[in-house]
């Protein structure tokens, strides 16, 4: 006899659910299951149990959404944790003096007892928060005291350890304790039966470091304040007067962190987005004038919206570090590991001036944020957030001649994207087509043929990891897994797979994501990282940082030059003291571009200006006319418009759109040489709707060719 094939528990669930008479759509099921602690798969439950379970759940969500944050209110200690189906994981934060005058706590997370546990559960089943308030506080108040008096002796032993350090450090014990205070500030520990091993691990390279800042030289601290990274953290005023909370929501792409961290913002009575892409920034822009609110965008090349907005959408590098506001949100704070742009999200996560900092990312984010809670003296709170939908590495091998309707396929190099594109279109497919070359008004066009069903294929670089609408994205294939990263190729990292292969599987839109690979080869390495493994820590975990035109300007002075190559080549030789938790960003391209612009008799200041302008660096003709710019700069003449030959290859309209944009990047600092804007802007249209078209023939052209052979042959 056959034996009968397993069926999943969320299925007969379904079913049950269904004959409640709610759709089973609007009931998170595999939530359902555990509430019912079933098995995964053939869990028995009768409709009045499940009735029941769904009752709760319902009782808990509107806790969750409502109770809880009273609470936290209310009882001081008190934390929460919410997970995706609303189930609530409580802890109670408890204060331990490691000083007399009170100038050190260490901060514990202890599970709740039995008396505490019993009325939180009693407020979630009636969606009080005020019942039995006075005995929880109580309850909570003798699990703090009884907590304390268990770590007695591991608290002591840490005490020791610090009296030793201020005495070892001497007069230099007020810069020890500042630094201590920093780090514990940041850092809570949960109550475990290994605590003290845990706490003595963790906080002895802290306490090295603490030391080690304390010991350095005053004079030469001085000297390199000069240039603005001695007292880097202190500069932003705006942002050290308003004792800012830093909120980490940390977790995989899909998994509702940034959706609720922009729900956050909406509620608040001014706020700013700072986004990693210019579409995302419009993106969140559009989103935010859906909801009636007084919205502004601001970006390198363009300012939209009303005059004085409640609420903007800016790209990372245009952050305003001076206008205070409620609410800002950080979008993937794992940027500030990156050597060339990592320096926008070191200014942002220092100097933004929002009374509380809410920052997205990957977990792999986590060593950088709370070491800059640390550094500014300002409170950190983790938020975890787990992927909604579940990922599934497919064991075999998905060739290009196997790709199916709803897939991505993922390339990284434009030339590579173009080949499987070629393959995809001759096989038959509908294809759209995303790499980082293209403008984000086509990236945006192309995301959207594919989301609409007009393409039914995807081919794309790592572009394909931040910023873009897929909403029926069911699979992602990798055609390789291996980069060229402007040094050297190298195997992508466990959280670059994890990134791009998290688009796949849109909560929403499909109920699983899937991932392959072309090439068995390929296999291992995604299955590594999806695995869980994680990244390998960083070896320099130093925030990037780029000298602004202060900085500039005090160097030139000191070496009495107006070259910017040479004012550089000192910032990033000389001006960081050991200790510091700053690094030079990755300057060698802009070093070239210094040694050009240096040609051009002009201040220092601009010279600065047109160092950073987003040009290719590495487009020999892009720099050429980055240097007649600068020279029409220097002669005090303005600077026409580009013109753009419509007809030309699609590389050549690309760099059209890319001088373009920086035109009107420029225009915004030049306005008076950068003049003819209207002019420029109807050029990068132009070469915008050429690019969108070429893609668009050469998508379907073959397929339309290879029908009407088929209908002949017939």
């Amino acid at each position: 006899m056959a034996r009968r094939r397993a069926q999943p528990t969320t299925e007969i669930l379904s079913e049950i659910v269904a004959r409640l008479g709610q759709p089973p759509r609007s009931v998170d099921l595999e939530a359902l299951r555990i509430q019912l602690g079933l098995p995964e798969f053939d869990g028995d439950a009768d409709e009045a149990r499940v009735a029941r379970a769904l009752r709760a759940m319902k009782a808990n969500r509107a806790f969750a959404e409502t109770g809880v944050e009273a609470l936290r209110r209310t009882v001081p200690g008190l934390r929460a944790a919410i997970s995706g189906g609303h189930a609530v994981t409580w802890s109670v934060r408890i204060a331990i003096p490691l000083l007399d005058d009170g100038r050190l706590e260490l901060r514990v997370d202890a599970p709740p007892d039995a008396a505490v546990t019993g009325i939180l559960r009693g407020m979630a089943h009636r969606n009080d928060p005020k019942w039995r308030l006075d005995e929880l506080r109580a309850a909570v108040a003798q699990l703090s005291a009884r907590t304390t008096g268990d770590l007695r002796r591991i608290v002591e032993r840490l005490r020791d350890q610090i009296r030793l350090d201020l005495r070892e450090v001497g007069a230099d014990a007020s810069a020890y304790i500042a630094q201590l205070d920093r780090s514990l500030r940041s850092r809570p520990f949960a109550v475990t039966e290994d605590l003290g091993g845990t706490l003595f691990q963790t906080l002895t390279p802290v306490r090295k470091r603490a030391r080690t800042v304390a010991r350095q030289d005053s004079r030469l601290r001085r000297l390199q304040d000069r240039v603005g990274f001695g007292a880097y953290i202190e500069k932003f005023a705006p942002a050290r007067r308003l004792g800012r909370r830093i909120v980490f929501h940390m977790g995989p792409t899909n998994s509702g962190k940034t959706y609720a961290a922009l729900k956050h913002l909406t509620e608040a009575a001014t706020g700013t987005y700072l986004a990693p892409l210019r579409l995302l920034a419009l993106e969140n822009y559009e989103a935010l004038l859906e909801r009636g609110l007084r919205a502004g965008m601001v970006t390198g090349e363009e300012i939209l919206g009303e005059a004085g907005p409640t609420h903007t959408a800016r790209t990372i590098e245009t952050a305003d570090l001076t206008r205070p506001v409620d609410v800002a949100v950080i979008d993937e704070i794992q940027m500030l590991a990156d050597p060339d742009r990592g320096w926008a999200w070191t200014n942002a996560l220092f100097g933004v001036p929002a009374r509380t900092v809410i920052v997205c990312g990957s977990d792999d984010a986590l060593a950088y944020v709370r070491r800059a809670a640390e550094a500014a003296g300002e409170s950190l709170e983790v938020v975890p957030f787990e992927r909604k939908t579940p990922l599934v590495l497919l064991d075999q091998p998905v060739p290009l001649e196997k790709v199916e309707p709803g897939d991505a396929v993922v390339a990284f190099s434009r030339r590579a994207v173009h080949e499987n594109r070629e393959i995809l279109v001759a096989a038959g497919h509908r294809v759209a087509t995303i790499y980082g070359a293209l403008s984000p008004e086509v990236r945006r066009a192309e995301a959207a043929r594919f989301r609409t069903g007009e393409a039914t294929v995807l081919v794309t670089t790592d572009a394909i990891g931040m910023g873009l609408n897929l909403g029926p994205l069911k699979r992602v294939v990798f055609s390789a897994v291996r980069k060229f990263d402007g040094v050297g190729e190298r195997g992508l990292t466990n959280s670059e797979i994890r990134q791009i292969a998290g688009r796949a599987g849109r909560f929403g839109h499909q109920e699983v994501g899937y991932v392959a690979a072309c090439e068995e080869t390929g296999i291992a390495p995604l299955k590594v990282a999806l695995g869980g493994a994680p990244t390998a820590p960083a070896a320099d975990t130093r925030f990037f940082v780029r000298p602004d035109l202060i900085a500039i300007t005090s160097v030139a002075e000191e070496m009495q030059t107006q070259s910017l190559r040479e004012v550089l080549a000192h910032f990033a030789r000389a001006t960081f003291y050991a200790g510091s938790p700053f690094q030079p960003s990755a300057l060698e391209e802009i070093l070239e571009v210094a040694r050009l612009v240096d040609r051009a008799r002009l201040p220092i200041q601009e010279k600065f200006v047109f160092s950073v302008c987003p040009v290719d660096r590495r487009d020999e003709v892009a720099m050429a006319v980055l240097e007649r710019w600068t020279q029409a700069r220097a002669a005090g003449v303005g600077v026409p418009a580009l013109r753009a030959n419509l007809r030309g290859e699609l590389d050549y309209q690309e760099r059209a759109v890319k001088l373009a944009s920086a035109y009107l990047w420029l225009s915004r600092r030049f306005p008076e040489t950068f003049d003819d804007v209207e002019a420029i802007r109807a050029m990068r249209g132009r070469a915008n709707d050429a690019i969108e078209e070429h893609l668009r023939e050469t998508a379907t052209r073959r397929v339309e060719r290879r029908s009407r052979r088929t209908a002949r042959d017939r």
